[in-house]
């Protein structure tokens, strides 16, 4: 007799069938994850960026009264800084939806993760 014959071994189609599900419900959670964004910010909020659930940069706000053309590099660092707080939110609203997808999973998704 088989593991997937035994009582109490899941059958070989259930778990096809489970997974099938799983993919195609990762594939929807990843279309919604395009149209969600997150907010990175840095210098009290004088540069915002904002970030979707694909990881990708949507925007960069600079509030006006900060660009010095002698601070540059300063300017410049905080953009760094916001991007990669926002990217990090994103990373982890990311990791919590396809956790609830996968029932906690270490599941690897190329160019999502």
């Amino acid at each position: 007799m088989s593991d997937d014959e035994r009582p109490g071994f899941p059958q070989l189609g259930d778990l096809l069938q489970t997974a099938q599900r799983m993919q195609q419900e990762i594939g929807r959670v990843q279309q919604q994850l395009a149209t969600k964004t997150v907010e990175g910010s840095a210098g009290g909020g004088m540069v915002i960026a904002t970030v979707n659930g694909r990881q990708q940069l949507v925007s960069i706000h600079v509030e006006p009264q900060i660009v010095d053309p002698q601070e540059i590099e300063m300017l410049q660092d905080l953009i760094v800084a916001a991007t990669n707080q926002a990217l990090s939110k994103a990373a982890e609203m990311t990791r919590e939806e396809l956790a609830a997808v996968t029932g906690g999973l270490p599941i690897k998704i190329p160019g999502l993760l």
